[in-house]
């Protein structure tokens, strides 16, 4: 008996009891649905991840001072709320001209924050909005913010005097995109509150407006600095506290490894993209291997019904067996022909179930995005991706599933007598 013979022999008992491989399929079905799509979900995270990462620049670092600090609390600039000193050490603004000139930089760019208990509103024609101040650098928060782009004017901020709202303040005062154009070059009131009532406006000129649909605005760092003197009621404040946090954009990713070093030994607290990468994908990866597990045990579950369905054939074959040994076919043969059949049914149900998991990653792919665009969040792209890797190994592993399940009654078949096979009835 040739390969070809065993091969169509095979297939053939596979469409006899069409019935009973369909339900010793459907576990294999269930158990490759279940890797295609908790697998893809981790593919598509991972590229998620690298994306957004790429898209802010693998060669950024973000340089913040020593030790936790005052962010929003009580006090004055520089001290916690039991009036202790909150750092050893600030960033200056010497420390921000020095790093300019360092080798491999490109640009650094300093940030100082307002505390969260500021009061901020925005003052338009005699109405005023509660806003929040915007600004700084993606990678310090959502990892997931996309990058703010102009809807009308320029993003670009003057010294000071400027500012920049976002497409969501501008609405809130009933204002369509029509009408953003009209904005631009006028004067509006950034006005601070405190909670006694004690306001302070400060007119700035309009210069952009950016997509971001949430209430806010951005303005240099000089007003946030005034801002801060009034906030805190003192002078110098950037003389006593420092800048919150320092973003350094280098020519790569060497020189920013190397930054990063340099900047450590300085007592400085460095944030490094690259870093974060690196953990994001070990992160992913642990989740990968841990799904991959679960749809596994799904896999394993499945060989019981294989081993279920060849054992059941062999007893209803016995008397076919033993022609095929009385006619010379061997016992590896037999073997051989029992174990296909099996792998066959093995290899059937990774099919369907990957075809499955694929429809369903491409429907939850065009529901992610409709949610997302709902609860307003910036994320792009597909979430469920099935790799060529991934596709390849479902079915192998299904298959050998299969294979696995058939070596216990397959060798059964092989041992039978051929005279006690021919008397069986």
């Amino acid at each position: 008996m040739t390969l070809q013979d065993q091969i169509r022999n095979a297939l053939a008992n596979v469409g006899r009891r069409k019935l009973r491989s369909a339900l010793a399929s459907l576990g294999v079905v269930v158990g490759t649905l279940t890797i295609v799509i908790m697998v893809s979900l981790a593919a598509g995270v991972r590229q998620q991840i690298n994306r957004q990462f790429a898209s802010i620049g693998l060669d950024r670092l973000t340089v913040t001072p020593p030790g936790t600090g005052r962010r929003g609390g009580f006090g004055p600039p520089g001290f916690d709320l039991f009036g202790m000193i909150a750092r050893k050490k600030i960033i200056t603004a010497e420390d921000v001209s020095g790093w300019k000139e360092l080798p491999g930089v490109i640009q650094v760019i300093p940030e100082v924050t307002l505390p969260n208990s500021v009061g901020l509103e925005v003052q338009w024609n005699g109405t005023n909005q509660p806003v929040r101040m915007g600004g700084g650098e993606p990678m310090r928060g959502n990892i997931f913010q996309e990058l703010p782009q102009p809807v009308a004017g320029s993003l670009e901020l003057p010294e000071s005097g400027g500012v920049v709202l976002s497409q969501g303040t501008v609405q809130a005062f009933g204002y369509s995109s029509n009408d953003f154009a009209r904005f631009i070059g006028q004067n509006v009131a950034a006005v601070l509150r405190t909670s006694r009532g004690e306001t302070q406006s400060y007119v700035l000129r309009v210069q952009g407006i950016s997509q971001a649909r949430t209430r806010e605005i951005q303005v240099s760092i000089a007003d946030r600095i005034a801002m801060k003197d009034w906030w805190f009621n003192t002078t110098n404040t950037l003389d006593r506290e420092g800048y919150d946090f320092v973003t350094i954009r280098s020519v790569d990713v060497t020189h920013a490894s190397a930054l990063t070093t340099q900047l450590r030994l300085e007592g400085f607290q460095v944030q490094s993209l690259e870093i974060v990468v690196e953990i994001a994908n070990r992160i992913v990866t642990a989740i990968t291997v841990m799904f991959t597990l679960i749809g596994s045990i799904a896999l394993l579950v499945a060989t019981i019904g294989i081993a279920n369905t060849m054992v059941m054939a062999i007893y209803e074959r016995t008397r076919e067996i033993g022609i095929l040994k009385a006619m010379g076919a061997s016992s590896g043969e037999i073997r051989r022909m029992f174990m296909l059949e099996a792998g066959f049914i093995g290899l059937i149900g990774g099919v369907i179930g990957l075809l499955l998991g694929w429809l369903a990653g491409m429907c939850l792919n065009q529901i992610i995005p409709v949610v997302m665009r709902y609860r307003d969040l910036p994320v792009r792209g597909d979430f469920f991706v099935v790799t060529p890797m991934l596709a390849l190994g479902v079915i192998l592993f299904a298959t050998f599933i299969g294979l696995v399940a058939g070596l216990l009654p397959a060798q059964r078949a092989a041992k039978l007598d051929p005279l006690q096979a021919l008397r069986h009835e």
